[in-house]
C-alpha cells in the first residue's frame, strides 16, 4: 500500500494476483491476440500459417520409408565389381587389423560376392540390379544416393545412425527435425506419426524420438492392434460421465 510517510514505498503497489490480473489484463490480451494472429500467419513477417513453423515450407508432407531387413544394397542398387572378383577369398588385413566384430570370426570369414547382373536404366544410366526391373522403368524420376557410408554394421547402431544421424541414443530423429523446422498444418493433431509393421525394430522408440527437442516433436506411433494411440481411451473403471466430471472440476 502507498505510505505517505515512507517515500521509498510511496509509489509501491501491493502485488496480489487480483491486482496483477486487473492491471495487466489489457497487456495479456494483446499478447494473446498477437499469438493467435501469428499462429494463423496474419502478422507481417509470419509464415504460411503452419503451426510452429521455423522456416517457409516448400513441401506439404514427407513420407519416409525405413525398410530394415531388406536385401543387401549390393544385390539391388550398389554394384561392387571388386567384391565379386574377390568372392571366396579371406578378408584382407586392411579390413581386420585392430577391428573387433560382434558376430564375425575374422580369422575364418571369407568374402561373398553378389553375383547379380546390373543394367544401366533410363537416360541417366542409373545402375540397378536385375532384381529391380520395375523400378528401373522410373530411373529418371528418382534420386539414388550412393555417397553415404558408415562403419556401423550391427542392426541397432545402424538403425540409430540412419534415423537420427548418430549411433548413440539421445539425438532427434529425422521426423522430429522436419516437424521442428516445417511445423504442421494441424494445431491439435501430431505433426509426426509413425507406422510400424512386423516384429518391430531393435532401435525401438529411439528411432522416432525427439531427443533433446521438446517432446511435442516426437513421433506418435499408430499401433496395428488395440488402441491405435496409447493413453487416449479411458482406463478400466472410468466412464465418460466420470471423465466429464473430472474435466469440469478442473
Amino acid at each position: 500500500m502507498n505510505d505517505p510517510k515512507d517515500p521509498a514505498r510511496r509509489w509501491a503497489v501491493e502485488q496480489t494476483r487480483r491486482s496483477f490480473l486487473a492491471t495487466g489484463a489489457s497487456g495479456l490480451g494483446t499478447l494473446a491476440f498477437a499469438s493467435l494472429l501469428g499462429r494463423d500467419g496474419l502478422l507481417a513477417g509470419t509464415l504460411d500459417g503452419r503451426f510452429g513453423a521455423h522456416f517457409p515450407a516448400r513441401a506439404r508432407a514427407c513420407i519416409f520409408l525405413f525398410m530394415e531387413g531388406a536385401p543387401s544394397q549390393m544385390d539391388l542398387f550398389d554394384p561392387k565389381p571388386q567384391l565379386d572378383a574377390l568372392h571366396g577369398q579371406p578378408l584382407p588385413p586392411s579390413f581386420t587389423d585392430r577391428v573387433r566384430f560382434a558376430f564375425i570370426q575374422k580369422e575364418s570369414a571369407v568374402i561373398m560376392g553378389t553375383g547379380r547382373r546390373f543394367l544401366r536404366r533410363g537416360g541417366c544410366g542409373m545402375e540397378l540390379s536385375e532384381l529391380l526391373p520395375h523400378l528401373g522403368r522410373h530411373a529418371d524420376d528418382i534420386a539414388l544416393v550412393r555417397s553415404m557410408h558408415t562403419e556401423a554394421f550391427n542392426h541397432h547402431p545402424g538403425q540409430l545412425l540412419m534415423n537420427t544421424g548418430s549411433m548413440l541414443g539421445g539425438r532427434p530423429s529425422l521426423g522430429s527435425w522436419l516437424a521442428y523446422g516445417l511445423g504442421s498444418e494441424a494445431e491439435n493433431l501430431p505433426a509426426y506419426v509413425v507406422l510400424t509393421a512386423g516384429r518391430g525394430l531393435s532401435g525401438g522408440a529411439q528411432l522416432w524420438s525427439s531427443g533433446f527437442l521438446p517432446t511435442n516433436f516426437a513421433g506418435t506411433r499408430f499401433r496395428s492392434g488395440g488402441d491405435p494411440v496409447l493413453s487416449l481411451a479411458n482406463p478400466p473403471g472410468v466412464d465418460a460421465s466420470l471423465q466429464a466430471g473430472t474435466v469440469s472440476a478442473v
